[in-house]
């Protein structure tokens, strides 16, 4: 008998040892996973997948469409009579060059219903952790994956995950294939929850994740960093608000030759102004009566805005809630929107969406949900449309961005004081949605998010899990206030 207890006792002790030692392995993660989602045009897109002829298609990037000029001598000619008060630049030449360039190629285009071709879609559709993906974020320095890269060395790349997704298709088939995401990274690592971090129409994407699943309650922490999640006021250009001034185009050129990049980019905007304010001013002269006339205008939506991107349900997606019923009468009588078509009632099902809003993120803020909003300022609008003087990241606006913020036209400031009221009087969160939660960052442009920066650091730790996402428990922990100004890739107090 003291020796089958001896036998059994020794058997159960290495027993004991060996799930001791295995525990690790098969034990549920008391790390919260968190997930990435992309913004617009920030991961890239195929054709012909899966085939010898498989291909990157071409993205929205100015880089392109400028290369696209220089090299044609038909546009280039007529562009630079723009520059000439005594020469008349021909409008059909023009076009027909700019439908060349811009329009000919319409891969990156959807179908008349809204959906992504045949053989067309992402390739890096992953639902194992980055420590898979090191290439991905590894080297990173700027933008998501610079994000992707500090939320890695944050928490550990085994425990953050990318949901990488067509960002041309609408925004709530984007919000479906990101609950399913969400299952199954929960499924595999047994968490309870997620964390998710929306960059740009990312943010508009998890808007749309939270109106249709927040009662699944699988959310700890949300932050919207540069978030499109009210829309982007030079999108109003779909209800043809259109409106081109030499002075503010000068000051555009002005101010962007400091802000964009942090002055990186100095070099190009300097080159343009290099031309002379009085050739600018000209160009842009010519423009504000191109843009008056109806006919010019609906030669340039139908014949090179409409084959190239006019079926993109997440570029309609992104006009403000206020310009929307505008814009779908206006471009709907141009022939541009057929109101029978899918791309329509997509547009018109997020449209929804974007009215719920302020609604949806008191909700998940109710249940528990760490909310945390990122917008920046210190850019003026691009000089494209009447909201111009709205302070921006260079592309969102800061009151869009901020669900909800007051702010001073660029240049001014506000008569207002108090608790919720910037250091340089151009912000005033207390009409925010969320103002306990929201943060802004003065010369942080648009997802320009660099690695180890200060900013991309308080993304991250808030997004992990390191501290609570509201302005106290930030400010005690890290002496940052709700206002801050990146300089040099620091923060500092506004």
């Amino acid at each position: 008998m003291k020796k089958t207890m001896k036998k059994l006792s020794c058997f159960l002790l290495s027993l004991l040892m060996m799930l001791s030692v295995a525990s690790p392995a098969f034990a549920k993660t008391n790390v919260t996973p968190v997930i990435l989602v992309h913004g617009l045009g920030a991961n890239p897109v195929y054709q012909n997948i899966g085939t010898p002829d498989q291909s990157e298609i071409e993205n929205l990037g100015m880089g392109n469409i400028v290369v696209g000029l220089l090299t044609n001598n038909e546009v280039l000619n007529e562009v630079v009579k723009m520059l000439d008060d005594e020469r008349e630049p021909d409008v059909d030449k023009l076009i027909a060059g700019l439908q060349n360039i811009i329009g000919k190629d319409n891969a990156i285009n959807c179908t008349k219903n809204g959906n992504i071709k045949a053989g067309q879609g992402v390739i890096n559709y992953w639902t194992d952790p980055l420590s898979k993906h090191k290439d991905y974020w590894q080297n990173a320095d700027v933008a998501e994956v610079a994000i992707a890269r500090q939320l890695c060395n944050t928490v550990g790349a085994k425990n953050v995950y990318a949901f990488n997704y067509d960002w041309r298709q609408d925004v709530c088939t984007t919000a479906k294939q990101l609950n399913k995401f969400i299952k199954t990274v929960k499924k595999n690592t047994k968490a309870k929850k997620v964390s998710l971090i929306g960059c740009s129409l990312g943010g508009a994407v998890l808007s749309a994740y939270f109106d249709a699943y927040k009662k699944q309650k699988d959310v700890k922490v949300a932050v919207f960093a540069n978030p499109a999640i009210g829309g982007v006021d030079v999108a109003s250009a779909y209800a043809l608000d259109l409106k081109i001034n030499k002075k503010s185009v000068i000051a555009y050129l002005k101010c962007m030759e400091t802000a964009f990049n942090g002055g990186s980019s100095q070099g190009l905007f300097r080159a343009v102004r290099a031309l002379g304010d009085k050739r600018v001013e000209q160009a842009a002269d010519y423009l504000a009566k191109f843009v008056k006339n109806k006919k010019n205008v609906k030669k340039l939506y139908m014949k090179v805005v409409k084959p190239w991107i006019g079926n993109i349900p997440s570029l309609w997606e992104c006009i403000p809630y206020s310009s929307y019923d505008k814009a779908v009468k206006e471009m709907s009588k141009m022939g541009f929107l057929d109101k029978k078509s899918g791309v329509y009632t997509k547009i018109k099902k997020y449209h929804g969406v974007q009215g719920r809003l302020k609604k949806n993120l008191k909700a998940i803020k109710k249940q528990g949900v760490q909310v945390a909003i990122f917008a920046s300022y210190g850019t003026m609008g691009i000089p494209l449309t009447s909201k111009v003087n709205n302070q921006t990241d260079a592309l969102i606006d800061t009151k869009y961005a901020s669900a909800g913020a007051t702010v001073a036209d660029y240049g001014k400031k506000l008569k207002k004081s108090g608790k919720y009221v910037s250091g340089d009087k151009v912000i005033n969160a207390k009409t925010c949605v969320l103002p306990d939660n929201t943060w802004f960052l003065k010369d942080v442009q648009h997802m320009r998010f660099y690695y180890n920066s200060d900013a991309t650091k308080l993304v991250a730790n808030i997004a992990c899990g390191k501290v609570k996402a509201n302005i106290k428990a930030v400010k005690k922990k890290y002496k940052k206030g709700q206002f801050l100004k990146e300089v040099n890739r620091k923060l500092k107090n506004v």
